[in-house]
């Protein structure tokens, strides 16, 4: 199964002699570049958590090259020290792992580096092993596509949370992990520039919390409200509802995609029957914003919220 490697420098240290306070930490690993200024005094530590990258391998041991550059950055010269090496990662082991690595830096006057100052950096690299989990990314319609085995098409909304379980020359295989496509098994192709589709930092945030007025006709979430049409012979009853993460791409919102491209996603209300908060002109039952230029607002907040169940984004209270 496919692995993610979350790499983080935690430590640096300065001993040796002193050539400079102002330093620059680079370093390399499959052609993943991280920088990063530090500020230290001589003997002293840092404790940091600063992100090296992540990287996505399967096997038993991660072990590529790694180069590392410490540069003392003088109003003059610049001090350089570096190395190069082997980085190696158990992928069996499920703690955290701990990789030290020294940079001599020498003292440069003129072109030549001399022998009569060198300070020496210590540095921990911190590495987690964990499943490939992912999440889809922001789409123009909200919708990323992709196949089940049959050959099927299936539209995966924006920032579900899916792990990657394979990968081949053409398409990452990946599993569902929430929402209404729970536990189906997907391959999504690769994008026209041969990278992967999906992202790796979690945009998701805490639920949302919602409001109806039935007398007023009025949607309220984040602290604005929203205009919206109802059907009378279908009257909302008070009370809390959960709202669900989208489940599929709606064409009652395509007349409505050249002022709101996310109109298709529809948020349903509860989790049976076809109640939906969505974006049109009018309502069959559902809560319908009527002013679609303001939906994007919405589906933002909506389309990222979790309540944690596994299945919602959030709560809608409708009140009289």
């Amino acid at each position: 199964m496919l692995k993610i490697i979350t790499l983080k420098l935690t430590n640096f240290k300065h001993s040796g002699d002193f050539i400079g306070d102002d330093v620059c930490v680079e370093i390399n690993i499959l052609d993943k570049f991280f920088s990063v200024d530090k500020k230290i005094k001589k003997n002293k530590i840092i404790a940091c958590q600063d992100a090296v990258g992540q990287f996505f391998t399967d096997g038993k041991i991660f072990n590529p090259e790694i180069t590392i550059a410490v540069i003392e950055k003088d109003l003059i010269y610049n001090d350089v020290g570096n190395i190069s090496g082997k980085l190696k990662i158990d992928l069996e082991k499920t703690i955290s792992q701990i990789v030290n690595y020294q940079v001599e830096v020498f003292e440069k006057r003129g072109k030549q580096a001399t022998k009569n100052k060198k300070a020496i950096f210590e540095m921990t690299l911190e590495a987690s092993v964990g499943p490939a989990i992912s999440y889809v990314p922001e789409t123009i319609d909200g919708w990323l596509v992709g196949k089940d085995s049959k050959g099927k098409g299936v539209s995966i909304p924006s920032f579900l949370k899916v792990r990657i379980d394979k990968r081949d020359t053409e398409h990452e295989y990946i599993s569902i992990l929430e929402g209404p496509l729970y536990g189906q098994k997907l391959s999504v192709k690769y994008r026209d520039d041969g990278l992967s589709y999906f992202v790796v930092n979690n945009p998701q945030t805490s639920a949302a919390l919602a409001t109806y007025s039935i007398l007023k006709r009025v949607f309220s979430l984040a602290g604005k409200k929203y205009s919206c049409a109802d059907y009378l012979k279908a009257p909302w009853e008070k009370g809390l509802y959960d709202i669900e993460m989208p489940d599929s791409p709606h064409p009652g919102g395509i007349n409505y995609v050249n002022i709101a491209p996310h109109a298709k996603v529809w948020f349903r209300v509860g989790h049976s029957g076809a109640r939906y908060i969505h974006t049109g002109r009018r309502s069959a039952g559902c809560i319908t914003l009527t002013e679609q230029n303001r939906w994007e607002e919405v589906w933002n907040i909506l389309v990222k919220a979790r309540k944690g169940d596994g299945v919602s984004v959030g709560v809608l209270e409708v009140i009289e």
